[in-house]
């Protein structure tokens, strides 16, 4: 089974859309327990559905086996210091997602992050749609995500905004499929972006996606019912 998601941004897509966005605020808790309560429904959307692909999906995927990440195209030494320094934020903050490494041999790795130009995104991500400055498409089976193939574009855009789209496609790829609608202060927000890094209700949902208490293949009201009973809330 074969599932795609894709980050797309065009100067024309947002215009039109952003009116959509109108009711969206800023992520902000009081504590733990109101911030876990919010993020329950971004959660559902972004982890129970696809933004493009299978979009009959209702049920959770993740990553089992340890994930090996080459990268692949023209980087430059930012986007590396940027790619590095995410994966080691991932393996501190998301404590069970299985080990996240960096491998420097294409036929060892399962993730592959390709740096190239627009024109060269269809030669490098499966099913890719035009005009995307960034895309993942990854493959799953028995509700695992067995490999990665994500592409990001060199010359559309500026480096932080390029950073940013490296986070939310790995991010896409590691199970929170679809962009949510919310909260703008999000790495998957859906329209725009207001800022370049992962926020408190990103770690959240990520760990929500690699917690023991849920398995892959579950439901959103099973995982609804562990997360609600376990946190009490």
């Amino acid at each position: 089974m074969k599932v795609q998601a894709r980050w797309l941004c065009c100067v024309l897509i947002f215009t039109l859309l952003f009116p959509l966005c109108a009711s969206a605020e800023e992520f902000t808790a009081y504590d733990a327990a109101d911030a876990r309560r919010k993020a329950l429904e971004p959660f559902r959307v972004c982890a129970f559905s696809t933004e493009y692909g299978d979009e009959d999906r209702d049920f959770m995927i993740r990553w089992k086996q340890p994930i090996r990440v080459f990268v692949n195209g023209s980087p430059n030494n930012a986007d590396l210091r940027a790619l590095d320094a995410f994966l080691m934020e991932l393996s501190l903050r998301v404590p069970d997602l299985p080990p996240v490494t960096r491998v420097y041999v294409r036929s060892q790795a399962n993730m592959v992050v390709n740096y190239v130009p627009m024109r060269r995104m269809g030669d490098v991500v499966p099913d890719y749609v035009d005009g995307c400055w960034g895309m993942v498409h990854f493959d799953y089976e028995d509700f695992a995500i067995t490999n990665a193939v994500i592409g990001v574009t060199t010359d559309t855009c500026g480096q932080e905004e390029r950073n940013g789209i490296m986070r939310e496609e790995i991010i896409n790829g590691l199970g929170l499929c679809n962009d949510q609608e919310d909260y703008t202060n999000s790495a998957v927000y859906q329209y725009g972006k207001s800022q370049f890094t992962v926020s408190e209700l990103d770690w959240i949902m990520l760990n929500f996606l690699y917690s023991p208490l849920l398995n892959p293949g579950d439901r959103w009201p099973e995982a609804k019912r562990k997360l609600t009973a376990f946190y009490g809330l």
